[in-house]
């Protein structure tokens, strides 16, 4: 169903230009995006004033409705426009025109930058300064703990500031973490490999195995234990900012000797048939 501007504005289809001016100006302020209204209600507003704030525009309106389609030229005129602009310029003050020019500026960009951190900073958490050039300015930027490579930290504010009537952009820093020599990452867990003896993947022994505090932890190798055997060292991984720790996985590699005498080879081969 069409919007009948009389209704929406609240008016007598009797009503002249003032009384419609007045009306449209009351719900104007209400309703007014820039005042905390509702845009959609603030357009229809709009709409239906403009189809009958005068008395040429309200015959051209009552015409159309009689005889249907657009029959007439409801185009309005760059001064019209203009006759809109200084209205509410007057009524909402200069206010006005700067909010409709701050909405058509360019937004002011943000900086993206890429830094590099190691393992253990992801452990303990950290922070690195660095120069930021399109500034000229240096910023300190504080790592948290646990976050992982490829992830940005935005300071907001801290981008440029060309256009001084528009906030200031962000500052996006892209994290990457060097690869460690000793341990690998999944998430917050830890990966790290150990070689044993092939004796002491049968009989079962201990290893130090180094953690990322850089502590050696005492770890037990079960009697039996077969090549490729992954043991779990609960919360030796990585801390994030809640708090939450990460695991420890061990892969165990069985190396296998290579200089071998004949008399060694015909033991092996004299147990191997035992438990074949």
């Amino acid at each position: 169903m069409a919007m009948d501007p009389y209704q929406t504005l609240g008016v007598d289809q009797s009503a002249d230009d003032q009384q419609i001016k007045l009306a449209f100006r009351k719900l104007a302020v209400k309703y007014h995006p820039d005042r905390g209204g509702d845009e959609s209600k603030f357009k229809e507003i709009n709409e239906a004033y403009d189809k009958i704030k005068t008395n040429q525009k309200r015959q051209q309106y009552e015409a159309s409705k009689r005889f249907g389609g657009d029959g007439f030229n409801f185009n309005f005129s760059q001064g019209d426009s203009l006759d809109m602009q200084d209205m509410f310029a007057q009524f909402f003050g200069d206010g006005f025109r700067q909010s409709k020019n701050y909405r058509r500026q360019p937004p002011n960009r943000n900086i993206q930058i890429g830094i590099e951190i190691t393992l253990e900073d992801v452990f303990y958490g950290n922070s690195k300064q660095v120069q930021i050039d399109q500034i000229n300015k240096g910023i300190e930027i504080k790592i948290p703990k646990g976050i992982a490579s490829g992830q940005s930290i935005r300071y907001k504010g801290l981008g440029l500031q060309n256009n001084p009537n528009m906030p200031a952009g962000d500052l996006l820093c892209k994290v990457h973490v060097r690869q460690h020599e000793l341990f690998a990452r999944d998430g917050l867990n830890l990966y790290a490999e150990k070689s044993v003896s092939v004796w002491d993947a049968i009989n079962g022994t201990t290893v130090q195995m180094p953690t990322i505090e850089g502590k050696n932890l005492t770890v037990k190798v079960p009697q039996g234990t077969q090549p490729g055997n992954v043991m779990k060292v609960a919360e030796h991984g990585l801390i994030n900012a809640g708090g939450r720790v990460g695991d420890y996985f061990i892969k165990i590699n069985v190396a296998i000797p290579k200089n071998l005498t004949k008399e060694d080879r015909d033991d092996i081969d004299r147990i191997s048939k035992k438990y074949s």
